[in-house]
């Protein structure tokens, strides 16, 4: 297979190649991403003219919509600064950020916000019994209890 009939090969299974990653993504723009950086890859690649090329794009269009895919909810779960960076936005996002503490603590019985303030002002689970006159399992299941 030449060059050229590869390329024309790509230009006709473009469109499975889309229907597979408009059908895991549902969104066009995901979509075509997936797509071209598949053939950009197949292209830097190369072929082997045994190679069942229309099955391997698709099976390629599927795997990469998967890492992409595991890629994306990696991001979500990451923390939206970085210690190490900082923007103009910084100060807003830590005010954000306390006031939801804030809201989280008040939801908190009595008991469990009393734990998790004394956890804030980074005293040891043996003050924090010692404190409030409970045993070390006691304040240690009360301050889980409050961080969950």
């Amino acid at each position: 297979m030449t060059q050229t009939e590869f390329e024309h090969l790509l230009l006709q299974t473009r469109d499975e190649m889309m229907l597979v990653a408009m059908s895991f993504f549902h969104n066009r723009e995901d979509a075509e991403d997936v797509v071209q950086e598949v053939c950009m890859r197949m292209l830097e690649r190369g072929w082997k003219s045994g190679d069942n090329t229309e099955a391997l794009l698709i099976k390629a269009t599927k795997n990469l919509c998967v890492s992409v895919w595991r890629r994306q909810r990696l991001r979500e779960t990451e923390p939206l600064i970085m210690p190490s960076e900082a923007s103009a936005d910084t100060p807003l996002l830590q005010q954000e950020q306390r006031k939801q503490l804030e809201q989280a603590i008040a939801e908190l019985t009595p008991s469990e916000q009393r734990f998790i303030r004394m956890k804030g002002e980074k005293l040891s689970i043996e003050e924090m019994a010692e404190q409030t006159g409970v045993s070390k399992r006691t304040a240690s299941t009360m301050l889980w209890q409050a961080k969950r």
